[in-house]
């Protein structure tokens, strides 16, 4: 493992001209320094979740549940046949609550509120604590709960995650690293993004998970202050850890680039299930052409790859209108239902 890259004195215009552009993960330190929810979490967890309650409207959000494991993983149970938490929906009060009482557990249970809708659960706290890096209508999403961990998994989507509260361990991996990782199956999952069936990279049996080491070896950890902040690509594997005992909390911001006039930019996922659907029963001589095929139109099939078709005439090889990417759409899809 490496320490990860990290920047000091991040503006937006040096995070567009360098960071984005790099696809690789980037600790920014106090880029969030200035947040007035940062302030209170440093005065302790009463005044910060009392700072907080001052946004609840009593929305109910999703909260999940574990045993104390020594994971403290958010995860699958032995054997995949389920989740090892139980998820329900609450309102923040009764959510802080609980924080406050089992903040006086000396081992409690792992209790989280994940992935809320900042505009939706807390209104108004987005704009008292402004991300500076992005426009305003990228919207924050939080996370506020004890000490735990998310397994290793991706997202589609670029994304900078703020550490407002406690600390968090992000260990990072490129895509790369996908056969190493010992994934669970992409529509089963405990959370909507894959993951992998290991609860923390870290305590992971080698006998068990040999490939690991392999993975860990290129692999990038950060431990994030309050204040502080991560840049993660996407499709880059992260595990978090929440490591502060009692309280911890995170806003994050997903993004994608702005799609074209007229068109999606949501298939990623979806044509990667499609493919894994289509080419699964093939025999392995065949799905090796297919992976070569794949290699080509998807992946090389560019600059002087295409120098024998002229510019005007590459159709998909080349660029589509809105008109031309709605028709090939709507052909796909009419397959899809014969």
């Amino acid at each position: 493992m490496r320490a990860m890259k990290e920047l000091d004195g991040v503006t937006r215009e040096r995070f567009e001209r360098e960071v984005v552009p790099a696809y690789e993960p980037v600790v920014m330190r106090g880029v969030v320094a200035q947040w007035p929810l940062v302030a209170q979490a440093h005065a302790g967890l009463e005044p910060c979740l009392h700072y907080l309650m001052g946004f609840d409207r009593g929305e109910a959000v999703d909260a999940v549940l574990a045993r104390p494991e020594p994971t403290r993983a958010f995860s699958y149970r032995p054997g995949l046949d389920g989740f090892n938490f139980t998820r329900d929906q609450r309102p923040y009060a009764a959510l802080f609550e609980q924080l406050w009482r089992y903040s006086h557990f000396p081992e409690p249970p792992s209790l989280a509120a994940q992935s809320a809708l900042v505009s939706t659960a807390l209104p108004g706290l987005e704009r008292a604590n402004a991300l500076p890096l992005l426009d305003a209508g990228v919207a924050p999403r939080i996370w506020i709960g004890n000490r735990a961990t998310v397994p290793a998994h991706f997202d589609d989507s670029h994304n900078i995650a703020c550490v407002a509260a406690g600390a968090r361990r992000f260990t990072l991996l490129p895509p790369q690293c996908a056969p190493l990782l010992y994934l669970g199956p992409p529509d089963y999952a405990p959370t909507p993004a894959p993951m992998s069936v290991v609860p923390d990279l870290h305590r992971a049996d080698p006998a068990q998970f040999p490939l690991l080491a392999e993975a860990l070896a290129q692999a990038a950890v950060a431990e994030l202050e309050p204040g502080d902040a991560i840049y993660i690509p996407p499709l880059w594997f992260h595990q978090v850890e929440a490591l502060a005992p009692h309280l911890n909390i995170l806003m994050n911001y997903w993004w994608r680039p702005a799609p074209a006039p007229g068109r999606r930019d949501d298939l990623h996922l979806a044509a990667m299930r499609l493919a894994m659907l289509a080419l699964r029963h093939l025999p392995d001589g065949e799905r090796e052409g297919w992976r070569a095929l794949l290699s080509h139109y998807v992946f090389g099939a560019q600059g002087e790859a295409l120098a024998h078709i002229p510019e005007g005439r590459r159709h998909m090889f080349g660029e589509l209108d809105a008109e031309q990417d709605a028709a090939l759409r709507k052909d796909i899809a009419a397959q899809l239902k014969g």
